[in-house]
């Protein structure tokens, strides 16, 4: 070996620098690739747990023997599911607004912002209920038989 060489090991700078750049372009491309699947991802589970507290609905009236009411409030963008008869027992109320984790912008139901469900499963006709996250729109669907469906958009 010669005495004025010296042999290192390792990266430069610039090796590194282009490293670094290269790994933060691969992340923001599959960050942008991903979004939309998140955003759907989102969608899809508050639909699973609106479908979930209807089923919920529909056994509470049957526990109870007696009628439950299913009520949408688009202005807070809540639901909440309480007696029929005892208007102060309520079972369970669902904040789905942009400020807490659903992060829906809306949340509607038709034809009326209520349903019945009596303790054998029917309902008083069939509703609607439409969520919004961004432009994508799910809808959950009760039949006057008391068929809970989560709509494909």
């Amino acid at each position: 070996m010669r005495r004025g060489l010296k042999r290192t090991t390792g990266f430069t700078i610039i090796e590194i620098f282009y490293g670094v750049s290269l790994m933060g372009l691969l992340v923001v491309l599959a960050m942008w690739r991903m979004g939309p699947a998140l955003e759907r991802a989102k969608i899809r589970r508050v639909a699973s747990v609106m479908a979930g507290d209807l089923q919920y609905a529909q056994l509470m009236a049957a526990r109870v023997r007696q009628p439950v009411v299913f009520i949408v409030v688009p202005a807070s963008q809540a639901y909440l599911i309480r007696n029929r008869v005892d208007s102060t027992a309520i079972y369970r109320q669902r904040f789905v607004g942009s400020d807490t984790d659903y992060s829906a912008d809306a949340l509607t139901a038709s034809p009326s912002n209520s349903v019945e469900i009596f303790p054998n499963g029917v309902v008083t006709q069939t509703t609607t209920f439409s969520i919004t996250i961004d432009t994508v729109v799910r809808q959950v669907r009760i039949s006057s038989a008391g068929q809970i469906r989560v709509l494909r958009p």
